[in-house]
C-alpha cells in the first residue's frame, strides 16, 4: 500500500501573482506548501500541517476545520511561513524552474515525516 494516497500541484494566477501549491496526503495528516510570486515584491511561502485526529495532535482542543478540505476530515492546523521562505523556497526554487516536481514532493514528504513521523510511531504502539 503506498503510503500517501494524493501528489497534487496546482498553478494558479489569481490577482495577477502566481501561485504555487504543492499538497500530500498520509496515514497522520496531510502538508501543503504553497508560494506566491507577485512582480515587484519578493516571494511569499508557507508550509502548513494538517493533522488528522488520528495523529492525537491536540487532542483536547476543539479541531481548527470540521471538514478540511486537503485531508476530507476534521484537523489540527499548524503553519509557519518564515521556514517556508527562507529555507524551503531557496531550496525549492530551483526544482520548480527545471519543472523537478517529484523532487519537490520527496522534499515535503520528508517535511511530512519530521512532524507526523512520532505521531505514526505511537499510533502503531497503542
Amino acid at each position: 500500500m503506498a503510503r500517501f494516497r494524493h501528489h497534487k500541484y496546482t498553478w494558479t494566477k489569481p490577482f495577477g501573482s502566481a501561485r504555487h501549491c504543492w499538497e500530500l496526503v498520509g496515514p497522520m495528516g496531510g502538508v501543503h506548501f504553497h508560494v506566491s510570486i507577485t512582480e515587484g515584491y519578493g516571494p511569499s511561502a508557507g508550509l502548513e500541517f494538517h493533522h488528522a485526529a488520528s495523529s492525537g495532535y491536540r487532542c483536547d482542543e476543539a479541531p481548527d476545520r470540521i471538514n478540511c478540505p486537503l485531508i476530507g476530515q476534521p484537523c489540527w492546523h499548524d503553519g509557519t511561513s518564515l521556514y517556508a521562505s527562507e529555507t524551503l523556497w531557496p531550496m525549492i526554487e530551483p526544482m520548480l524552474r527545471s519543472g523537478d516536481h517529484e523532487t519537490i514532493f520527496r522534499v515535503l514528504e520528508g517535511e511530512y515525516d519530521s512532524r507526523f513521523k512520532g505521531f505514526e510511531i505511537r499510533a502503531r504502539a497503542e
